[in-house]
């Protein structure tokens, strides 16, 4: 790995160390990491650059930037696999509350005027999810037609029909919101992130990475830390849900059309169509057997699940002042 940074970037490294799946390596007193492309693009890996340009203009602390080869390009081959380099300065304290700083860094996305199109998903993610959908319907279909071969194929058999209406539940609940409702400055795109709980900056142990973000609705990055929290405590997360909300709005309030997406992509079953889309793209065993496991934990607390989403305008403290249509099927909350 040495040999390819010099070759790629002219840097002799000073030394090296494996974390996870990126490796991190100094040069010069400088920190870096080499991470997978996992099928970026060029086009995708500008946009993010620019973002870390911006945020970097505007003072924020510690964000990453990548780093191009000496043939000019962000991606570089390393025995038959696309990876990236990105400068990765050590992650700062956090002096803000997470709320805070994620409104602060949603707010300079909403007023930044590049133009970002290739990371841009504000505005689709009813044909996003329904693609996905469509996909795993029709793999189910497949499967049915086949039989299951394996305990898990009959656990996605068995739950399928049940999360396919929880998702077409969502679907049509942010088509009804694009419908009914008025967006309001708050719900400009902004700079967001894949899957905010995944980002190491929010534990404070990396820097703001750039291969983390997209350009999306402030909902997605809200609504996955919401996850995060009920995964982690339940139905007992109602407190942190609340001022992690409080938090945010301190800085940018949300409109009700922004509450509704929240609610939204909380409706859609993320973590099943992860887990089933896991355990069918890996050959490994122990992995298959992780998956297994997950999938096993989310039939056992989906009704639980439910009870969190016909609660959820009290849990986020909501109740009294923004109207969340009901879900029909849903429990009443208690």
């Amino acid at each position: 790995m040495e040999t390819w940074v010099y070759e790629q970037y002219d840097m002799r490294v000073g030394r090296m160390e494996q974390r996870g799946a990126s490796t991190v390596v100094w040069h010069k007193q400088e920190r870096f990491l080499i991470v997978p492309a996992d099928g970026r693009s060029e086009e995708e890996l500008e946009e993010r650059q620019q973002m870390s340009r911006y945020l970097r203009a505007k003072g924020v602390d510690a964000v990453g930037e990548l780093v191009k080869t000496k043939h000019g390009t962000y991606i570089a081959p390393c025995q038959g696999q696309p990876f990236v380099l990105l400068r990765a300065p050590l992650p700062a304290a956090r002096l803000r509350s997470l709320g805070r700083e994620l409104a602060l860094m949603h707010e300079y996305g909403r007023s930044c005027p590049l133009p970002i199109t290739s990371c841009r998903r504000i505005g689709q993610w009813r044909e996003l999810w329904a693609k996905r959908i469509d996909q795993m319907e029709a793999f189910w279909a497949n499967m049915m037609a086949a039989g299951p071969a394996s305990p898990f194929d009959r656990l996605f058999l068995e739950s399928f029909p049940y999360y396919l209406g929880l998702a077409e539940n969502a679907v049509q609940y942010v088509a009804d919101t694009e419908l009914d409702d008025e967006p309001l400055r708050v719900d400009y795109a902004a700079f967001c992130h894949e899957r905010l709980p995944q980002a190491g900056w929010v534990e404070g142990t990396e820097a703001k990475l750039p291969l983390d973000w997209v350009y999306d609705h402030c909902a997605r990055d809200l609504a996955e830390w919401v996850r995060h929290l009920y995964n982690k405590r339940g139905l007992g997360c109602q407190r942190a849900v609340r001022q992690f909300f409080q938090d945010y709005g301190h800085l940018a309030p949300l409109s009700s059309f922004a509450w509704r997406l929240v609610y939204a992509r909380l409706l859609f079953p993320l973590p099943y169509f992860e887990c089933i889309e896991a355990y069918y793209t890996t050959a490994d065993r122990e992995e298959q057997a992780r998956q297994e496991r997950a999938l096993r934990q989310l039939l056992d607390a989906s009704r639980e699940y439910e009870q969190f989403l016909a609660s959820f305008a009290e849990i986020a403290g909501i109740a009294n002042h923004i109207r969340l249509p009901a879900v029909e099927w849903l429990p009443p909350a208690p």
